[in-house]
């Protein structure tokens, strides 16, 4: 059986109350009596019971994440960079994965506040209403990450998504093509109609006629793109370019055009989005647009167990093109 603080009392000659605030680092013993019970602890190796220290401090020292869908790639870069900084801080983080689905993400803000995690982070491609005004009246502080709510009553950290947009857009068209096509995302997806938005807007800035634009919407994953890329070269077979939602649609629009016979960036060329480590690594490398993944979950971190609290309104950080083998100037 586990030790318990009265059998370290007993055996440090001390009352169970200077074990307990010994143990809580407090201030009240003596130099000599905090040293034998700090031995005497180590000794019967006593460990404090999590639960009780939880209840009277009233902080658990975890933090609850909720992510869109930990098969993106994205989503691990991000839990990664947050369970780095809780670490360092002294927390732990419970993760849940909402699989893309409101109502298990619902289930999920409920079950992370009846376990009294010290602080909230929710990473979603589409934060709705609902759960944007169960948040802003939660028990317990909260983070956006990857989203906003639309009344700006919660913290939140996400990417310029509409001048990444804009950024993979131009590059196309500083390379020369004329023709380009747009794999946008889902609709539920705010980052979708900001990347699609940023697209127009590099057309504009080049004089470009928005109307010759030709955009499918995917569902930000590998086969949504590939099927997403067949369908936009099937209306329009002189497409030399594609912008893509996502890295896993830029994948996904790779295989579309090898399958047809086409070659990348030879007859096509595509551009991602998010910069995922697999990016790199795909044949041929992917160009592709940059975000600050790992700033934004130390940045949720920082603002949960910082002393002031976190602030409501959003931060958009600046996203940049990251120019790999997938794009090249079209072919005559």
């Amino acid at each position: 059986m586990p030790t318990t603080i009265a059998e370290v009392a007993a055996r440090a000659g001390v009352s169970i109350a200077t074990v307990s605030r010994v143990l809580a680092g407090m201030p009240g013993a003596r130099p000599e009596t905090r040293e034998r019970v700090l031995a005497v602890a180590r000794e019967l190796r006593y460990r404090p019971s999590g639960v009780a220290q939880s209840l009277k401090r009233r902080a658990t020292r975890t933090l609850g994440l909720i992510i869109t869908d930990i098969a993106n790639p994205f989503f691990p870069d991000l839990v990664r960079a947050v369970e780095d900084a809780a670490r360092e801080a002294g927390y732990t983080v419970l993760l849940c994965n909402g699989a893309d689905d409101p109502e298990r993400e619902a289930a999920y803000l409920e079950l992370l506040a009846s376990r009294r995690v010290d602080g909230m982070i929710v990473a979603s491609s589409a934060l709705t209403e609902r759960h944007g005004r169960w948040l802003a009246t939660a028990p317990l502080p909260a983070v956006l990450v990857n989203c906003a709510d639309a009344e700006g009553r919660l913290p939140a950290i996400l990417s310029d998504s509409r001048d990444g947009g804009r950024q993979a857009a131009a590059h196309l068209l500083g390379l020369g093509h004329g023709q380009l096509g747009h794999i946008r995302g889902p609709r539920p997806h705010a980052a979708a109609a900001e990347r699609h938005a940023g697209v127009l807007d590099a057309l504009a800035d080049a004089g470009v006629d928005q109307q010759t634009l030709v955009v499918v919407e995917g569902d930000g994953h590998v086969a949504g793109g590939e099927r997403a890329a067949r369908e936009l070269l099937r209306l329009a077979p002189n497409t030399t370019a594609m912008a893509c939602y996502n890295d896993l649609t830029a994948i996904g629009a790779l295989r579309a055009v090898r399958a047809l016979g086409l070659a990348a960036p030879g007859d096509v060329s595509v551009v991602g989005f998010d910069d995922i480590d697999l990016a790199r690594y795909v044949d041929p490398p992917l160009t592709t647009i940059a975000q600050q993944t790992e700033h934004m979950g130390r940045w949720a971190v920082r603002a949960l167990i910082g002393g002031d609290g976190p602030s409501p309104g959003a931060e958009m950080l600046p996203v940049h093109l990251v120019v790999r083998g997938s794009t090249a100037p079209p072919r005559g």
